[in-house]
């Protein structure tokens, strides 16, 4: 829509202010041709056919240069618009070689437009001097028309450059947009296809377990109470036989206890972590071996978090708890930990005096808490008002229904 306006723009708005220079009776038939000059750019314009739209910018370019013939060099300026429209249409050598017969045949306007001659008058005198100042108009018309075109060609040239190369870029961007788009549907279609063989395994775990309670304990029980009534009896009529059986059935049960209790702890969901980095056993070992008060608390539902989490949690905390031993000589240390729908949050604090920039080590140790935490794409805040606390926020998958 922009270079439409300027397109017909740099037809009427130069043409209108001609036509207040005009005479009276001259308005009717340039008010004609200006009619032309529009009719042909709006024709163009709705073109389908590339031969037509190089014949109807021929046919443009002509018509300009008829105007600067018989009005002079001022119609230069609506000729503007066609060579505005094939720069930026255009491509490669077509565009120069419609430019380079518009600079041609505005020259010949130019020099018919000078060569008038009934501007001649006779005398050999008043003749040299008429040709003097016609010489000089035309050289002058001429140098700064061609000029005036030149400079226009190159400025609408590096336009359209600009143009395409914005072009590219939202190609660009469209493609990288729907390759991400595609990629959030994958991701979301791998979830899915996670949780889909994560219920699988619970069911197939369930059915194993139903099973083992059914074939194991379940027959142990009913040969337990099989045994208890013969028990019963027995024992009236011969004691010592009914208390080996008795003794029996107290193995049974023992082993059905152990049974049902190893199918119960199968049954409870896994700990957040795992052993190797179980934060609650860090703090234990730190307090034993340091003396230091240590307190752990965990808030919130707890998730199954990826062995990249889990890792990172920990190191964090190792980290944390060096700093404030060596640095801040802590006497206690607390690690709090909060689960959320979409992140996990860890807090380490203590009562030590820390300057995160009073040695170097610290601060090497803080800088590769930051870069472990951006690796699994959380982030890491430090306070330094009291207690200072170091706070790691990471974000989890888990619970997140992205579909």
């Amino acid at each position: 829509m922009p270079m439409r306006f300027l397109q017909y723009g740099l037809i009427i708005v130069p043409a209108v202010l001609y036509l207040l220079m005009l005479p009276l009776e001259n308005e009717a038939v340039y008010t004609l041709y200006i009619i032309i000059a529009l009719g042909l750019s709006v024709w163009k314009d709705f073109t389908r056919s590339s031969a037509q739209q190089w014949l109807l910018l021929l046919a443009e370019i002509l018509w300009s240069c008829w105007l600067i013939a018989s009005y002079g060099p001022f119609m230069l300026f609506p000729s503007l618009s066609v060579l505005y429209v094939y720069m930026y249409r255009l491509e490669g050598s077509r565009r120069w070689l419609m430019f380079g017969s518009q600079l041609v045949v505005s020259n010949i306007a130019l020099h018919w437009y000078y060569s008038d001659p009934h501007t001649l008058q006779p005398g050999l005198t008043t003749l040299y001097t008429n040709a003097t100042a016609l010489f000089s108009a035309k050289t002058t018309a001429m140098v700064l028309g061609n000029l005036f075109l030149l400079i226009t060609a190159a400025l609408s040239w590096q336009g359209s450059r600009t143009a395409s190369s914005r072009g590219q870029l939202e190609q660009v961007y469209d493609e990288l947009r729907s390759k991400h788009y595609e990629l959030q549907e994958a991701r979301a279609q791998l979830l899915l296809f996670t949780k889909q063989l994560e219920g699988a395994a619970q069911a197939e775990e369930r059915t194993r377990i139903s099973r083992q309670l059914h074939d194991d304990i379940g027959h142990r029980l009913i040969r337990t109470k099989m045994m208890s009534e013969a028990a019963l009896l027995t024992l009236p009529r011969d004691q010592e036989k009914g208390t080996e059986m008795v003794r029996q059935i107290r193995d049974q049960l023992a082993t059905s206890m152990d049974d049902m209790r190893s199918t119960l702890h199968k049954l409870q969901p896994d700990s957040y972590v795992s052993n190797a980095y179980a934060l609650d056993r860090l703090l234990e070992e730190v307090g034993r071996d340091t003396g230091v008060k240590t307190h752990y608390e965990v808030h919130g539902p707890s998730h199954v978090l990826y062995p990249s989490i889990q890792i990172v949690l920990y190191k964090n905390v190792k980290e944390a708890v060096t700093n404030a031993l060596r640095h801040g000589n802590a006497s206690s240390i607390s690690v709090e930990l909060v689960f959320g729908d979409q992140k996990v949050c860890m807090s380490v604090s203590n009562d030590g005096n820390i300057n995160p920039h009073s040695t170097k080590g610290n601060g090497i140790g803080q800088e590769g808490m930051r870069l472990r935490t951006q690796m699994v794409g959380g982030t890491l805040e430090i306070q330094s008002a009291y207690p200072y606390t170091v706070i790691t926020r990471i974000p989890i998958t888990n619970k997140v229904d992205i579909l």
